[in-house]
């Protein structure tokens, strides 16, 4: 079965993003990573492009966008970009609001703007989603947050029937609580054991296994659920 070469990745930075990328890297893909921090000296591979963005910044994303797919002929895009936004909705600012449904929910949705079009002529193409169990269940505290990851998680089931027939296949990964610098600015985070938390390997060995998948079969969604499920309220933001 043919895998995809090229693979673009938002978030590609950081947590899970990062940890596919390195993990797609050391498959022998090449990796177009967004980010605000752009080049990662870490992965130390010259098949990795990092390109500074900030994913907030919708126009600046659409033109540069615009100049990558000109440039590559990307066969993957994985959305791994995101941010925790929990509180009473009433705390939140317009502009925070705005901000976190830009990063969670409205990034991708300009960068699939950009690259269906490019992947119906080529007549293939995977679209691979980050969403949260956020999206399954909303829960207290999680108004704005919860509001994104459904709005992911709806935008990628009208994707995969809107684009099927044109050999685009549009999944949806929804992890647990992942142990990732996702929790550094919030006042709670996994508990302190293994099986309190998602490794971000586990979730970028799931990404890959999407992308080895056969051409002919769309894996809707992954769900997926630390072993033992434990949160520590009592941590700093």
């Amino acid at each position: 079965m043919a895998e995809p070469a090229t693979v673009l990745i938002s978030g590609a930075s950081s947590g899970i993003g990062q940890a596919t990328s390195r993990l797609l890297l050391d498959q022998g893909y090449r990796v177009i990573g967004l980010s605000r921090r752009g080049q990662i000296i870490e992965f130390e591979n010259d098949d990795f492009d990092g390109i500074t963005i900030d994913l907030e910044d919708l126009d600046r994303l659409e033109s540069r966008l615009g100049e990558i797919i000109q440039s590559n002929e990307i066969d993957c895009f994985v959305h791994a970009a995101g941010r925790g936004c929990f509180g009473s909705i009433e705390q939140f600012s317009i502009a925070q609001i705005e901000a976190s449904l830009r990063l969670n929910l409205t990034s991708a949705m300009v960068i699939c703007r950009s690259l269906v079009p490019e992947f119906r002529r080529r007549g293939k193409g995977r679209l691979i989603f980050i969403g949260s169990e956020s999206a399954l269940d909303a829960g207290k505290k999680g108004a704005l947050y919860c509001a994104a990851k459904f709005g992911l998680r709806g935008f990628c089931q009208s994707l995969r029937d809107d684009c099927a027939s044109d050999g685009i296949q549009a999944s949806l990964i929804n992890p647990g609580m992942v142990r990732s610098p996702f929790f550094d600015d919030l006042p709670f985070e996994p508990g302190k054991h293994p099986e309190n938390a998602i490794a971000v390997t586990d979730v970028a060995e799931v990404v890959w296994q999407i992308i080895r998948s056969s051409p002919n079969i769309i894996i809707d969604e992954v769900n997926l659920s630390p072993r033992v499920k434990s949160i520590n309220f009592g941590k700093s933001p």
